[in-house]
């Protein structure tokens, strides 16, 4: 499944919004310092992209999302991977609390642990 399919999924049946990261300048500016260094001017400059989706459960609380392109070490693309959690923060920046649902899921795992979250579910008219 890709991303943009997903993201319609959980924006349109779960009620989440997407925060999409942009690419870090640190990333680019390594990239620039390897290919100087190894002297290839053909390297391919391949970003790891990060997306987070919020629901707001209540006022401190939400359930979050949060994805990053992987790759393998031979450069494969290997697709998104997920974190799935609920954070409540009462003071400060930091969660008070934190429950872990599932981490590097792959996007079918995360919508079948989805399904256990049936008060989510948007009701389409």
């Amino acid at each position: 499944m890709n991303q943009q399919k997903l993201k319609e999924i959980l924006q349109g049946s779960y009620g989440f919004i997407c925060l999409e990261g942009e690419i870090p300048e640190r990333q680019a500016r390594q990239f620039l310092t390897v290919k100087k260094m190894t002297q290839r001017e053909t390297l391919v400059f391949i970003p790891k992209r990060e997306v987070c989706f919020e629901r707001i459960l209540s006022k401190h609380t939400s359930l979050y999302i949060e994805g990053l392109e992987r790759y393998s070490n031979s450069g494969v693309y290997l697709g998104y991977f997920y974190d799935f959690y609920k954070a409540t923060y009462l003071f400060n920046s930091q969660p008070s609390r934190l429950k872990i649902y599932g981490a590097q899921l792959s996007a079918k795992e995360l919508l079948y642990l989805l399904k256990g979250f049936s008060f989510l579910i948007i009701e389409k008219e």
